[in-house]
């Protein structure tokens, strides 16, 4: 599985939850969520910031299928409670990239007919 996979699993769990019509709406705000933490991500941000974007995106990442991208949340919060702030400075731009691609990805799921027939 990609890093920019979505788990379609997880979707249809949700779907499963809320219902398919909010779906598309929660997908819609998960993916604007993600753009603006692109933006913060690409504008020279304090570790400070990293650290609040990665312990919000590690649950909400999660919860939308993003398993990839939560996984790097949790190991990039964890690193900046360590004080492993170059490791972190270090991953940064594959970090962004992938916050990005994702926001993408999300948005086009979100506007498409059917997201549960998508392909993921």
């Amino acid at each position: 599985m990609g890093s920019n996979t979505i788990n379609s699993d997880t979707i249809k769990q949700l779907a499963t939850e809320v219902g398919e019509d909010t779906v598309s709406v929660l997908l819609g705000v998960f993916s604007d969520e993600l753009s603006q933490y692109h933006a913060t991500l690409s504008d020279s941000p304090s570790i400070g910031e990293i650290r609040e974007i990665s312990h919000s995106l590690k649950s909400s990442a999660s919860s939308f299928g993003a398993d990839a991208l939560a996984d790097l949340a949790r190991e990039c919060e964890s690193r900046v409670k360590q004080g492993q702030d170059d490791w972190v400075i270090q991953q940064l731009n594959d970090y962004c990239g992938l916050v990005g691609a994702m926001a993408k990805r999300y948005r086009s799921l979100a506007a498409a007919e059917n997201p549960l027939n998508s392909h993921f």
